[in-house]
C-alpha cells in the first residue's frame, strides 16, 4: 500500500495529465491524436535532458562545484551567497533550473551547514535565482521551449521581452543575497574531482551547441535528435536511464488533452474567453495547481498573447 502511495506521489502530475487526455478522448470523435503532439518540443527537450545527463555522468557539473568550493573558502557567507546565487542564475539559463539546483544546492548546504538559521533562507534565494535565470532563454526551462517553438517567436522578439524581466530578477536576487548576515565560512576539505572523460565532455558540449541551433531553427530538430541519440548509444547508453520520461509524458498527454478540447467548439470558446485578457493571472493560478509546465501547455493554446501569458510562476 505504501509503495502505491509513493508511486502516486511521484507521478501525480503525469497521472493527472493521463486522466485528462483519456477523458478528453472519450468526448471527441476518434482522430489521429499524434498530430496534437509538438514533436519538435519533445525532441529538443529529450536532447537537452540527454546532454545534461552526459555532463553529470562525466563530472562536469561536479568539477564546477569543486572549483567553486575551493575559490569560496576565502569569502564569508554574504559574498558566498551573492556569488553562488549569481552563478545559479546564469547556469540555469543553459542547463535548466532543475539541473542547476541539483548541481549547486549541495554547495550551498556545505557553505551554510554551520549556520542552520540561515541555510533555508540561502536555499530559497538560490531557488529564486534558478527560476528567474531560467526564464531568460528559450531553453532555460521546458515551458519557455514550448512557448518559443509553438508560437514561432523570433529570437530578437523573445529576448526583448524576457531580458528586462530577467535583469530585474537578477537585481532582486542580489538584494536578497546581501541581506544575509556575514559570517566566516567553515568548509571541510573536498576530495579532488576530475572530469571522467574529457573527450566525451567535449563531445557533449558540441551536441549542446547543435541542440541550441535546433532551438533557434538553424538545424533540423530530427537531425539533431538522431545525432544526439546515436552518440549516446555508442559512448554512454546508460544515459537513457537518466531521462525524465515523466515530464515528456506530461507534455504528450497535455498536448492530446488540449488538442481534443479545441475540437469541442463550446469548450474551446469558453476557454479562450476565460484566458483572453487574463493570461498572467491564469498562468499564475494554474501553475500553482498543476505546475508550470502543464499550465503552459494548457493555456498556450487558448491565447496568442505569449508576452503576458508566460507561466514562470
Amino acid at each position: 500500500m505504501t509503495e502505491v502511495k509513493d508511486f502516486f506521489k511521484r507521478n501525480f502530475i503525469v497521472l493527472v495529465a493521463l486522466a485528462a487526455a483519456l477523458i478528453s478522448c472519450a468526448l471527441v470523435p476518434v482522430t489521429d491524436y499524434i498530430q496534437y503532439v509538438d514533436t519538435d518540443v519533445i525532441g529538443i527537450l529529450f536532447c537537452l535532458m540527454l546532454i545534461t545527463a552526459g555532463f553529470k555522468q562525466n563530472n562536469v557539473l561536479a568539477k564546477a562545484m569543486y572549483f567553486l568550493v575551493e575559490k569560496a573558502r576565502i569569502y564569508g557567507t554574504k559574498k558566498a551567497l551573492v556569488i553562488l546565487s549569481t552563478i545559479t542564475f546564469f547556469l540555469s539559463m543553459f542547463v535548466t533550473n532543475d539541473a542547476a539546483l541539483i548541481a549547486l544546492v549541495p554547495i550551498m548546504v556545505t557553505f551554510f551547514e554551520e549556520y542552520p538559521a540561515y541555510l533555508i533562507y540561502a536555499i530559497v534565494v538560490q531557488t529564486v535565482a534558478a527560476n528567474l535565470g531560467s526564464m531568460a532563454t528559450p531553453f532555460g526551462n521546458p515551458q519557455n521551449l514550448l512557448i518559443f517553438t509553438d508560437y514561432g517567436i523570433a529570437p530578437a522578439e523573445f529576448f526583448s521581452a524576457v531580458l528586462p524581466v530577467a535583469a530585474i530578477g537578477l537585481a532582486l536576487v542580489l538584494l536578497l543575497s546581501v541581506l544575509v548576515p556575514d559570517k566566516p565560512l567553515v568548509v571541510d576539505e573536498y576530495d579532488r574531482i576530475d572530469i571522467v572523460n574529457p573527450r566525451y565532455s567535449a563531445l557533449y558540449g558540441v551536441l549542446f551547441v547543435l541542440a541550441l541551433l535546433a532551438v533557434f531553427g538553424v538545424l533540423d530538430v530530427l537531425v539533431v535528435f538522431v545525432s544526439v541519440c546515436v552518440v549516446a548509444v555508442i559512448i554512454e547508453p546508460k544515459l537513457f536511464y537518466d531521462i525524465d520520461y515523466g515530464l515528456l509524458l506530461t507534455f504528450i498527454f497535455f498536448f492530446i488533452f488540449v488538442g481534443n478540447i479545441k475540437n469541442i467548439p463550446s469548450v474551446n470558446a469558453f476557454a479562450e474567453k476565460l484566458v483572453s485578457g487574463r493570461e498572467f493571472f491564469a498562468a499564475a493560478l494554474t501553475s500553482q495547481v498543476i505546475s508550470n509546465v502543464p499550465a503552459a501547455v494548457m493555456l498556450g493554446s487558448f491565447t496568442d498573447n505569449w508576452k503576458i501569458g508566460r507561466a514562470h510562476v
